[in-house]
């Protein structure tokens, strides 16, 4: 049988986002904002560079990692990295080619080894898809981003944005928000639903201009695995086991 339009639109989404967020999301993948983002940034493909690449494997990577009825944590970044080092999960650089870790993943790393550890410096892995396949959902505010212009399509992911974390904050289940920084803070803030088997933390953003005026020392990680134990969860192995 010869499959319709609507039934090839429908498995490329089932094939980007994976079946647990595609039926959350059907209603908007179909709507005519999706469209409209959709057209817009294959125009602007036409003058700009912009990453994710063009049929990129690494678009909604994230989503088909961690389905919805896996997640455990939620972390907000705002873009994908504008060098083309993004790799699919926010804050990641799992990227082997380019050879870098972004400063405000350095500090993530600090911030791990002080709260955990006390202060040993352990050789951690930039590729974050450890986590991601333990239950933390690491999406950016915005997926896609022109080369060197951060924060260019924040406004045209905004419904999607607030969309997904309406539906995290519906899950009748224990997840804990790090929320690091104040565009984060905002978008979960603005949702009115309040559920009380989630635990929000709020910190500066980890960025080198931000660290050092809340992140550092807001210990995170730890009060992310109480939380999970106290609710009957296996915690997150933020490092691999000494």
């Amino acid at each position: 049988m010869e499959r319709t339009p609507e039934k090839v639109q429908q498995d490329k989404f089932r094939g980007l986002f994976g079946e647990e967020w595609y039926n959350e999301l059907k209603e908007l993948l179909e709507s005519d904002y999706w469209l409209r983002l959709g057209n817009k940034i294959a125009q602007d493909r036409l003058v700009y560079e912009i990453y994710p690449e063009k049929h990129s494997d690494l678009l909604f990577k994230a989503f088909r990692t961690t389905p919805l009825s896996k997640v455990k944590v939620v972390i907000l970044g705002q873009d994908p990295y504008h060098d083309g080092s993004y790799d699919g999960y926010a804050f990641s650089n799992g990227r082997k080619q380019m050879n870098k870790v972004s400063p405000s993943l350095v500090n993530i790393f600090k911030e791990i080894e002080d709260d955990l550890y006390d202060g040993l410096k352990l050789d951690q892995d930039p590729n974050l898809e450890r986590w991601a396949k333990q239950g933390v959902l690491l999406i950016n505010t915005s997926h896609t981003v022109p080369k060197g212009n951060p924060g260019w399509y924040l406004g045209d992911w905004e419904p999607f944005t607030y969309k997904i974390v309406s539906i995290l904050t519906k899950q009748d289940r224990p997840i804990v928000w790090m929320l690091w920084g104040r565009k984060a803070k905002d978008i979960v803030l603005s949702v009115p639903v309040i559920n009380l088997k989630h635990e929000r933390l709020f910190a500066a953003h980890p960025s080198p201009f931000s660290a050092h005026t809340g992140f550092f020392g807001c210990k995170h990680f730890s009060k992310c695995n109480k939380y999970l134990e106290d609710n009957g969860n296996n915690n997150i192995q933020w490092c691999p086991k000494l």
